[in-house]
């Protein structure tokens, strides 16, 4: 199934710190599992350490953007949510939520999932 977005969308009582232990399995579903030369792998694993940083602090998290996958792990200001983007309609967003999905639930972690509701994904739809 191809899509441009995937939305994980948390209660109001939902803390930022329930994601501490999953998050890094998270990041590495984004990141994407190709070979990286150590000056890409240091890029990566100080993105994670100023994510985890946040989440320890119950703050939300800064979120990254994968030059590899080509997917982007968004956290949106005004809500209690987690989105992975593509800036194309891709399978790579649907399997990336279902491994993500797979993990929260292992985790107890409540969320509602949605697909394609970002409203630039409605702007760009208009233009073809």
């Amino acid at each position: 199934m191809k899509n441009w977005s995937a939305h994980f969308i948390f209660d109001q009582s939902f803390s930022w710190k329930s994601l501490e232990k999953v998050f890094p399995e998270i990041f590495g579903i984004i990141k994407g599992k190709k070979e990286l030369s150590q000056e890409e792998e240091q890029h990566y694993t100080v993105k994670l350490e100023l994510n985890m940083r946040e989440i320890s602090n119950d703050k939300k998290p800064l979120g990254f953007h994968s030059e590899e996958n080509g997917l982007t792990l968004i956290f949106p200001l005004d809500s209690h949510e987690m989105t992975i983007a593509n800036n194309s309609s891709s399978e790579k967003v649907y399997d990336a939520a279902e491994e993500v999905s797979k993990l929260l639930k292992t985790k107890k972690i409540k969320f509602k999932l949605e697909y394609d509701k970002m409203k630039l994904i409605e702007i760009m739809k208009t233009r073809k």
